[in-house]
């Protein structure tokens, strides 16, 4: 039995900012990579090659960021597990940016972040089986919602309304949802061994060699061959990788793989917005529903 605290409602007030300041950088990574498909839309090159250049246009301000992080006394250890760790999020986060890229070619925006953003799935699963971290009941409760979230906005695809799309491609999403759930469950490891600039410089460069191996295997065209290309690829790099994933990478360290995994559905909605916006791809009043339950699943996961 613990003796009791006086300054305890104090203490909660002090860790409260902190917390909310964690949670809003992690919804602000996810939103950035939100926009990832349709800059991929907007690139003339092929889907590995925009993973390729993704990472090579982060690794400079990646560069700068570790530099930074050097300067700080007290840097983690790194030893050999974290450099597994660390090599394992670069690689699953390569077949995850291939395989996502090119779900894009086979199915509509909304299908492949809809299906791609199903990784809390794989991440609470993978690390209740595999890390022994039993989830919350508030955090079941949230990825049901969530899911059902999911389902809701993707469901009008299946039923006539307006169907575009392969099978095809929507396996290939969900093989990117897959993989990228190991990549949450590497990063989360990564980062009890080192810095959150050092974990995402490392990756990233294993991830931009994988993607440029993939490019050369399948022949695709690597060099972006207009402005808009250029312009789709630089912002790849630095608003979906280096806001985007630094963020997420940056908040594993405050937040626990599951939690932080269920608010990485928030990309879908943010997706599906913007091929509203820019494609025309207009969601129906099903699809606005899911919606609404995904906000209501990263409301119980702020609380949970």
């Amino acid at each position: 039995m613990s003796a009791p605290s006086i300054s305890a409602p104090a203490m909660g007030v002090r860790a409260e900012a902190p917390a909310l300041a964690m949670f809003l950088t992690l919804l602000a990574g996810a939103t950035c990579i939100g926009f990832s498909g349709v800059f991929v839309r907007l690139a003339d090159v092929g889907p590995a090659s925009a993973g390729f250049w993704r990472m090579m246009v982060a690794l400079p301000v990646l560069t700068a960021w570790t530099a930074m992080e050097r300067r700080r006394p007290a840097a983690p250890a790194q030893g050999a597990g974290g450099l597994v760790a660390i090599a394992l999020a670069g690689l699953t986060f390569g077949i995850d940016v291939v395989l996502y890229n090119a779900s894009l070619s086979y199915t509509t925006l909304a299908n492949a972040s809809l299906l791609g953003n199903l990784a809390p799935v794989g991440v609470v699963l993978g690390g209740w089986l595999l890390l022994g971290d039993r989830p919350s009941r508030r955090i079941l409760g949230a990825l049901m919602l969530a899911v059902a979230g999911a389902v809701l906005l993707v469901l009008p695809k299946f039923t006539g309304q307006s169907v575009r799309g392969s099978l095809f491609g929507d396996g290939l999403a969900f093989g990117a949802a897959m993989s990228y759930a190991a990549y949450i469950l590497a990063v989360g490891r990564a980062r009890a061994h080192a810095d959150a600039g050092r974990v995402s410089l490392i990756s990233s460069i294993i991830c931009a060699a994988f993607c440029l191996v993939a490019a050369l295997g399948l022949g695709e065209t690597i060099l972006p061959g207009s402005l808009q290309g250029w312009l789709a690829v630089i912002a790849l790099g630095l608003v979906s990788h280096v806001l985007g994933q630094g963020l997420i990478t940056l908040s594993l360290g405050s937040y626990g793989a599951g939690a932080a995994s269920l608010v990485m559905v928030w990309p879908a909605l943010v997706s599906v917005l913007a091929a509203w916006a820019i494609f025309g791809e207009q969601p129906t009043p099903v699809q606005a529903f899911g919606g609404v339950a995904i906000l209501a699943a990263v409301l119980l996961v702020r609380k949970g």
